[in-house]
């Protein structure tokens, strides 16, 4: 027996149906391409669910779909209105309360200042009583040199920058290695200009990698570019890009990369 299609896989299907791509869909509907790429690999956990409903409705509206099918099941599977409800009743209880402790507050202040004001008379009648008292004496000598020099800060260089590869050969074809060292990434990859059907699609977890192929060329998408490293046919890239989704395009963008 299949299974039930998901939320992501239909809004999937609908864009592939459509003939758009990410990039395409973010500009139209004026949502982040990632938190497009999120909503297809049934990750709704990015923001809170009354916005995730907006922007599945909107999305579902532009890839021409209905759009109340989808928000019912986000509504039966994410939302959380019950708890919404008790966060609202407790967020105003606690507001209520709030001026009492304010006036708790404010008389332990007053409190604290007379007891303050108290023993600062108590100090002065003490001194005035005793003309010849006198405060010790500061053991260091004014005119020494350590009595004002402060240490000099010390200054530790920045490690040197790892020297990248400048040229790569590609005889034996591509192969990019994609690591999940920082945070989570979703990865979506074509090769030799094929893309409708990818080689790959999916979610790295913090630790895991994927080897994506190709024989000329390899288009791949990155959902979250700064939680991962390439390693491109055995050289080590290291980090590419930003938290912003990424393109990269090989060998065209060899040149960026290194």
């Amino acid at each position: 027996m299949s299974e039930p299609i998901t939320i992501g896989a239909y809004l999937r299907a609908g864009r592939r149906k459509r003939r758009v791509s990410i990039e395409r869909a973010a500009e139209e509907t004026r949502i982040r391409a990632d938190f497009l790429m999120r909503m297809e690999s049934d990750e709704f956990d990015f923001l809170a669910p009354p916005y995730v409903r907006g922007f599945l409705r909107s999305y579902a509206n532009f890839l021409r779909v209905d759009p109340q099918p989808l928000v019912d099941e986000f509504d039966r599977r994410y939302a959380r209105s019950r708890l919404d409800t008790d966060q609202i009743v407790a967020l105003d209880r606690r507001r209520r309360s709030v001026p009492r402790e304010r006036r708790r507050a404010n008389s332990w202040t007053i409190a604290a200042f007379i007891a303050a004001a108290t023993l600062v008379i108590l100090a002065v009648i003490g001194v005035l009583s005793n003309p010849n008292h006198r405060p010790p004496h500061n053991n260091v000598a004014l005119n020494s040199p350590s009595a004002f020099t402060s240490p000099t800060p010390t200054f530790t260089p920045p490690p040197s920058p790892t020297p990248k590869p400048t040229q790569i050969a590609f005889a034996q074809g591509i192969h990019l290695k994609v690591v999940a060292v920082r945070a989570r990434c979703w990865v979506q990859a074509m090769a030799d200009g094929n893309d409708a059907v990818p080689v790959y699609n999916g979610t790295l977890e913090i630790g895991q990698s994927q080897m994506l192929t190709a024989k000329h060329s390899l288009k791949v998408l990155l959902g979250f570019p700064a939680g991962v490293d390439l390693i491109l046919n055995g050289h080590d890239l290291g980090y590419h890009g930003g938290p912003s989704a990424q393109t990269i395009t090989l060998p065209q963008d060899l040149k960026s990369l290194t």
